[in-house]
């Protein structure tokens, strides 16, 4: 997975297209991460319909650690916040299903009582 990270940190200049989630907040000056709950669902629902069409998309919020420079940069008004740089184009390498953990490794009851999974690359 890292190498993936790499690679797309250094193409991220040749994507196709570049999608940025945003939120309009009821104040400005409040905490934009504040509102994070109400903008994830619709990332997830656009990851979901890019792999459905067969394209690659993944959400980074890396640019978020200069979030003022990147909102700046769009022209985003006051009111409107960034909360993530979703690259979307055609996959290079492996796309096939998908594997999973069983729902019984990674759900606890309660309190924890398991290992911590490891995830495969």
């Amino acid at each position: 997975m890292w190498s993936a990270v790499l690679w797309q940190s250094e193409h991220l200049h040749e994507v196709p297209a570049l999608l940025v989630a945003c939120g309009i907040l009821d104040d400005p000056d409040q905490d934009p991460s504040r509102y994070a709950s109400s903008i994830w669902p619709g990332i997830q629902n656009l990851l979901l319909a890019a792999r459905a069409m067969g394209l690659g998309a993944t959400p980074t919020t890396f640019v978020m650690q200069f979030r003022a420079e990147f909102e700046a940069l769009l022209e985003l008004p006051p009111r409107v916040a960034a909360y993530a740089l979703i690259p979307v184009g055609f996959p290079l390498g492996r796309f096939g299903p998908l594997s999973r953990l069983p729902v019984e490794q990674l759900l606890q009851d309660d309190r924890w009582t398991g290992p911590v999974p490891e995830f495969a690359e």
